[in-house]
């Protein structure tokens, strides 16, 4: 029978989508969230105004701390994903990037030691071009030599730099961890291959070969057909998005947060600013938050892990096994038009190594990596920038000191973007916005697959079975198509019976 009531703990992107999809099907859901909602999802507009060339300029830029753009592809979130901006009404919201436009296809590696950006080319032609620069040669090359390479994967998980050094050797995998950067903001020596980047792991089981088990495909064929039954759900949208590379909204990723908090409010869904104190079982679930005590049927939790375990009456596993990366973000807008500022493209990532003091991970190039998402009038007038800093820098990989405040971040992104781009001395912002961001991204460590197996066993058959799903980042994907995934699965399976949120890690070996 499924639960009647149901407290969804927190109010990030997995718990909106939790609650709103429960209350959709019936049941009476109470959020409890103490601080913003929306997790990591921040979306500001700001006023911006100056004068250039005789001109004066007055309009509003909308920037983001957190996640900006959104994948057509990769896996079941992406439909998941699609499917929920369907079903809150923001089709005309969606801002689509084409497949052949300049943000998709120019990406680049920035060499922190010579000071130049490298374009990473997705072309084999690229590798006789004199102009492609060597490491983005040497990568290519690697690549091509993989599938000759002799190379016996360890047993059990491995991580992501033990797997490219195996595979691709050292100079590859130092250049690979700019793309961990990018995605985790980690260390790839403590993250996990299989739990990260699943795909390869599977390629290299399918053909002995990274390369030739991608181009036979590494998905099984049951999963690839129920993902293709998924976008045909959506209909015409589910069609137009194979000619996307990613999609963003008009108005930033607050338009998908107050959707979806809107909705959940028409469908049911109680609202309540607290901060929940502990969760005790019995026939059902106690919670005890700042706001008051409240009795349920079921819990989701969709709290960080570590979180997680300090509320628990009866404790699990594994909660606090992995770590967390804790990220600076600083937004940048400069009264130039990007033509003057940076090539057209995405933006770019920072391997490990070289002169990096810093400790920049990368830069997004948001004017021209996202047109069209901006609604205040200079869009192709100013620059937005968002550089991203510390991560591994300020822990495994040492060298950085951890900054204290949002302010000290501001200094760090400025030298940065001055060095990479020397032809913008004197050139002074018009905003800087910073975000430090604590522990807001969790570092898959080896063998997490193994222990969400255990964990699930444990929720499943110990006081908490029937009576708590986790879903959320900290289990299975750090995206925001995973997010919805998870949320999705939890709210469908509850009508059937005991969900711990982990099934799709029962079978793990």
């Amino acid at each position: 029978m499924p639960p009647r009531s149901v407290a969804v703990v927190g109010g990030g992107l997995a718990g909106l989508t939790a609650a709103y999809r429960l209350a959709s099907r019936g049941a009476r859901v109470t959020l409890l969230e103490p601080s913003r909602i929306g997790g990591w999802a921040q979306t500001q507009t700001y006023p911006v105004s100056f004068d250039r060339d005789g001109r004066h300029y007055k309009g509003e830029v909308t920037l983001e701390a957190g996640p900006r753009s959104i994948r057509p592809r990769g896996g079941p979130g992406a439909p998941a994903m699609l499917q929920l901006i369907h079903d809150l009404g923001l089709d005309d919201r969606i801002v689509p990037i084409p497949n052949d436009h300049p943000a998709a296809k120019n990406r680049y590696l920035y060499d922190p030691d010579r000071g130049t950006l490298s374009a990473v080319h997705a072309s084999p032609l690229a590798l006789f071009n004199p102009r492609t620069a060597p490491a983005v040669r040497q990568l290519m090359l690697a690549f091509a030599m993989e599938p000759f390479r002799r190379s016996r994967p360890p047993k059990g998980d491995e991580s992501v730099a033990s797997f490219f050094t195996r595979r691709f050797g050292a100079d590859v995998a130092r250049t690979a961890s700019a793309f961990v950067h990018g995605i985790y903001a980690a260390d790839p020596a403590h993250l996990s291959l299989r739990s990260a980047f699943g795909i390869l792991h599977a390629a290299e089981k399918k053909a002995g070969s990274v390369v030739l088990g991608m181009l036979r495909g590494p998905r099984p064929k049951a999963e690839v057909d129920a993902e293709t039954a998924a976008w045909a759900a959506i209909g015409p949208l589910g069609k137009a998005r194979e000619g996307w590379s990613m999609y963003a909204l008009r108005g930033g990723m607050g338009q998908l947060i107050s959707g979806l908090e809107a909705r959940a409010r028409d469908a049911g869904v109680e609202f309540r600013k607290a901060r929940v104190l502990r969760l005790s079982p019995d026939s059902r679930v106690n919670v005890e938050t700042s706001y008051g005590p409240l009795r349920v049927d079921h819990v989701v939790a969709a709290l960080p892990p570590p979180r997680l375990q300090r509320v628990l009456s009866a404790p699990l596993p594994h909660l606090s096994a992995n770590p967390s990366t804790t990220v600076g973000v600083v937004n940048v807008v400069l009264p130039l038009p990007p033509k003057d500022v940076h090539p057209n493209g995405f933006g770019y990532l920072i391997p490990r190594g070289g002169h990096n003091p810093e400790g920049a991970l990368g830069v997004i190039f948001d004017s021209t990596a996202l047109p069209g998402t901006d609604e205040g009038g200079l869009e192709g007038a100013v620059t937005k920038l968002t550089v991203m800093l510390g991560g591994p820098h300020w822990s495994s990989y040492g060298g950085v000191r951890v900054p204290a405040h949002d302010d000290e971040l501001v200094p760090l992104a400025l030298a940065h973007l001055q060095r990479a781009f020397p032809h913008l001395d004197g050139v002074h912002p018009l905003l800087t916005v910073a975000n430090l961001n604590h522990a807001c991204i969790p570092t898959y460590a080896p063998g997490h697959g193994a222990r969400l197996r255990e964990l699930h066993e444990a929720i499943g058959t110990g006081p908490w079975a029937g009576r708590l799903s986790v879903v959320g980042a900290g289990y299975g994907g750090v995206s925001v198509n995973d997010c919805v995934l998870g949320a999705d699965l939890v709210a469908k399976s509850l009508d059937e019976g005991t969900v711990t949120g982990l099934e799709r890690w029962a079978e793990w070996e």
